[in-house]
């Protein structure tokens, strides 16, 4: 009989034996498979870049292409009232379109889809009128009522025949006028609110808004110097020239 304490080694060996033997080592499973990250779909949004070309003589047909995103076969467009006569989807990053002659101005351009979305591009066509001989822009004087910035029926008619070359113009001053009653500070006011009422209508006709500048003078360059109703109804005025 072996003594004990060689029992104890033999057991110990054997232990060893076991535990380093190739087909007893412990298999460390692999690392969970993590769960597939959903894809989430981007909608395109319906909107208008840019208008090519965007210019267009008054009076003659419009043809051009509209860029933007998401038109959907079906759409229609519109340059500011006008509905364009045919639009053609070329992709739905690309319209063509043919639209009717227009009087001069700028427009807005509307893209609606069949879904009813809509997008708009602001003043995106531009018509012009026929060409002016430069001295057209040179002045024009308009009146107004006692004491009044409303523009009167006359006032708009000289305004309106005078559109297309303030639109080619690279700048219109315009230049408000008030008769010598009153005080000064009350007339400076009331020349500014003058040119600012011809402002509205130029800008309201396609005139851009930027290039308008206004001015007031009041009292200090009356017309006439005289002092009667009929003095006083010439400096009643505001003074547009193309610069």
């Amino acid at each position: 009989m072996k003594p004990p304490a060689q029992s104890w080694t033999l057991g110990c060996l054997l232990l060893v034996a076991l535990s380093t033997a190739p087909g007893c080592k412990k298999k460390v499973p692999p690392p969970p498979v993590p769960d597939p990250v959903p894809v989430q779909t981007v909608e395109s949004k319906l909107q208008i870049t840019t208008v090519s070309p965007s210019s267009f003589e008054q009076g003659k047909p419009i043809s051009a292409k509209i860029y933007g995103s998401a038109f959907a076969e079906g759409a229609t467009v519109k340059l500011g009232s006008t509905p364009a006569s045919s639009v053609s989807v070329v992709d739905p990053n690309t319209l063509d379109i043919a639209a009717p002659a227009m009087s001069a101005g700028t427009y807005d351009v509307v893209v609606t889809n069949p879904d009813g979305a809509s997008a708009t591009l602001r003043q995106g066509v531009r018509i012009t009128g026929p060409a002016v001989a430069d001295v057209d822009c040179r002045a024009l004087k308009v009146y107004f009522g006692f004491d009044s910035a409303g523009l009167t029926p006359d006032a708009r008619r000289a305004l309106d025949g005078k559109t297309s070359c303030y639109q080619k113009a690279a700048a219109v001053r315009v230049a408000g006028h008030a008769d010598e009653r009153g005080t000064t500070d009350y007339n400076l006011a009331l020349g500014q609110r003058r040119a600012e009422a011809v402002k509205q209508h130029l800008t309201s006709m396609g005139v851009g808004t930027s290039k308008v500048k206004t001015v007031s003078y009041g009292e200090e360059r009356p017309d006439d110097r005289g002092s009667n109703e009929a003095a006083w109804a010439k400096n009643r005025r505001a003074e547009v020239s193309a610069e």
